[in-house]
């Protein structure tokens, strides 16, 4: 059997540290979006959902993309995929890149849900660009339709639907909710006129970004950034779930609306957070990565054959293709 030292499943571990312990139960982008919808819909009713409906029709965007499935999904009842891109860009006129990349696979009928990271200096060949760089260069090319397509031919999995969310919305959004509080464990830094020491880290929307954004800094690169992306991101998760949160939903809605853009209809959205509830709530973290090394002049995250392999071969059981 082959060594797979690269392909992540520490997370489904027993008897795992505090500091495995955290990084387990932080939540990701998309499922404070889930969590939100539920509870808007359970607190405040038809009048709600109507606006509900105006702002998710705000951040409607269908895409056009490679079609990888043999037969139509029935929503409810069969296994889905998601891929969630967390986008940073440097102004209106700046795409950006897809700084945050994350493929869930959401199996209704085993309750179960894996949630896959992808570095974003992973290097791939770009679907569409015909050209082999990091995966993040996918979305400046071709946004989502080009980083879906992208994905889809990395780990040949079929990608149901996406979600984009500007990572400039994380600063309203937790100042709308007060601020946030995380655990610092992996490096002391300051960055942007911020100072954040090891241990407790109270953060402002300003804050938070220029925590999330550091990565030269760190001493695991761009995977020390993702765990403090996913420690922000699970603070605002519970933040937003709370009665007293949703009670400012109208605000939240705003901002969620001006800096999402997804093709999952409301009435899809609905479908999943009911019938795939169960899943959400059962979910293990999953990590692909390899060693960085120079490729053209460029550092690169080079994914070993063999571990590009099982991770697929593990999705596509999951999503029961195989």
């Amino acid at each position: 059997m082959e060594n797979h030292d690269h392909l992540d499943f520490r997370s489904e571990n027993f008897g795992i540290d505090p500091k495995k312990s955290r990084k387990k139960k932080r939540r990701k982008i998309w499922r404070w979006i889930l969590l939100l919808v539920l509870g808007i819909l359970i607190f405040f009713g038809a009048d709600l959902f109507l606006r509900l409906r105006s702002a998710f029709n705000q951040a409607h965007n269908p895409i056009e993309t490679i079609n990888l499935r043999e037969q139509e999904i029935e929503m409810g009842g069969d296994p889905i995929s998601i891929l969630i891109l967390g986008i940073d860009s440097d102004g209106p006129n700046d795409r950006g890149r897809s700084d945050v990349m994350m493929l869930a696979t959401i199996n209704p009928n085993t309750n179960s849900t894996y949630l896959v990271s992808i570095a974003r200096d992973t290097m791939v060949y770009i679907v569409g660009h015909g050209s082999t760089t990091r995966i993040n260069h996918a979305y400046a090319y071709g946004g989502p339709e080009m980083s879906v397509n992208t994905v889809q031919n990395f780990l040949n999995v079929p990608i149901d639907y996406y979600v984009e969310v500007n990572m400039d919305v994380f600063g309203p959004l937790i100042d709308a909710v007060g601020g946030v509080a995380v655990y610092n464990d992996t490096v002391a830094f300051s960055m942007s006129g911020h100072d954040f020491p090891l241990g407790p880290v109270d953060l402002d929307g300003d804050a938070a970004l220029a925590y999330v954004r550091m990565r030269m800094q760190d001493p695991q690169g761009d995977f020390g950034r993702q765990q403090r992306q996913r420690a922000v991101i699970g603070a605002l998760t519970r933040d937003l779930a709370s009665f007293g949160t949703i009670t400012r939903y109208q605000e939240l809605l705003n901002i969620a609306g001006d800096g999402m853009r997804t093709d999952v209809t409301l009435g899809n959205m609905v479908t999943i957070s009911t019938r795939y509830g169960a899943a959400l709530r059962n979910m293990t973290d999953l990590t692909l990565y390899g060693p960085s090394q120079m490729v053209n002049g460029m550092s690169l995250v080079v994914v070993s054959e063999g571990d590009r392999l099982e991770m697929s071969s593990r999705l596509r059981r999951h999503l029961e293709l195989e």
